[in-house]
């Protein structure tokens, strides 16, 4: 698998009962974009500089350009491209005003038009990026906030998860999250104009998949990181779906400054059987500082 960052590991926050099993079995559990708290979690659409008629408009103008201007460098001609071109041969034997005229009944359908293909998109992209399962985790280990909101209240658990490249392991593969205020900016209005003529294609998957890795700048403090995995034919299940790591992905576990003494004890039990190679910390409040810090048990 080939390596998107140059990271060493990252930790990921979990419930006690979560840890107990991951740490007995070395899965770690992915999730459907569905259960993620976030609603707008891969359920965002582009942000258009234009709108129906400056898009009609601009069809318009290329088409003159292909006719009249000889225009007939295009990658994958689409359908209207194809037609300005057998128009192009035989130009000089109509006259302009009845082609344009045609052109004129196309420009404003696709204006008329646009705003359902936006929302067609954007349903399409939506139904594609949450038929999936994503790994969350993150560059910290230490987010008072996190501790809270994914670790039981610091009751719970953070593993420290290994980047190996002797593995291949999936780590490997992760991307930074972009904390945004905005949704992402559709390409340019001349942009488009080239892809819906063939001129210049655009890779719409590729942007679309862009929106998996696009979360509010209000979450920017989790710092995160994540490995998305397209279900492609596979049902969406219960929205889990738990896949096995190699033992020595797991670098060390820590416990949550509030976790019970029973709770340590099963913890650390299980490290002792499971992945006895793991280096374990307890969490402590500062007594200076709204900080936590780490001692190695």
């Amino acid at each position: 698998m080939p390596r998107t960052h140059d990271k060493h590991h990252f930790y990921k926050y979990m419930s006690v009962e979560t840890a107990l099993k991951v740490i007995a079995n070395q899965s770690l559990r992915w999730s459907s974009p569905l259960k993620f708290n976030d609603p707008f979690d891969h359920q965002i659409g582009f942000t258009f500089e234009f709108g129906g008629s400056e898009i009609g408009q601009a069809v318009y103008r290329e088409m003159e350009r292909i006719v009249f201007g000889g225009k007939n460098e295009f990658q994958e001609p689409s359908l209207l491209t194809q037609l300005a071109l057998r128009l192009q041969g035989i130009a000089d034997r109509l006259p302009k005003d009845a082609i344009m005229e045609d052109f004129t009944r196309a420009a404003q359908e696709i204006a008329d038009n646009f705003q359902f293909h936006v929302e067609r998109l954007h349903a399409g992209i939506q139904e594609l990026l949450t038929h999936s399962r994503v790994l969350c985790i993150s560059e910290r280990n230490d987010n008072v906030v996190m501790w809270s909101h994914y670790a039981e209240e610091h009751r719970g658990v953070v593993l420290k998860l290994r980047c190996i490249d002797e593995l291949d392991n999936t780590l490997l593969a992760a991307r930074q999250v972009n904390y945004s205020r905005q949704f992402p900016m559709f390409p340019s209005l001349e942009q488009y104009v080239r892809h819906l003529t063939g001129e210049e294609p655009l890779n719409l998957t590729a942007l679309s998949w862009d929106m998996a890795f696009t979360k509010h700048s209000d979450w920017a403090y989790e710092k995160e990181w994540r490995v998305h995995m397209p279900l492609l034919n596979e049902p969406p299940g219960d929205g889990y779906t738990l896949l096995e790591e190699h033992p020595s992905v797991f670098g060390a576990v820590y416990l949550g400054c509030r976790m019970t003494d029973e709770d340590r004890g099963r913890v650390l039990a299980a490290v002792e059987e499971h992945i006895p190679h793991a280096r374990a910390f307890q969490a402590k409040r500062s007594d200076t500082s709204f900080d936590i810090a780490f001692e190695e048990v």
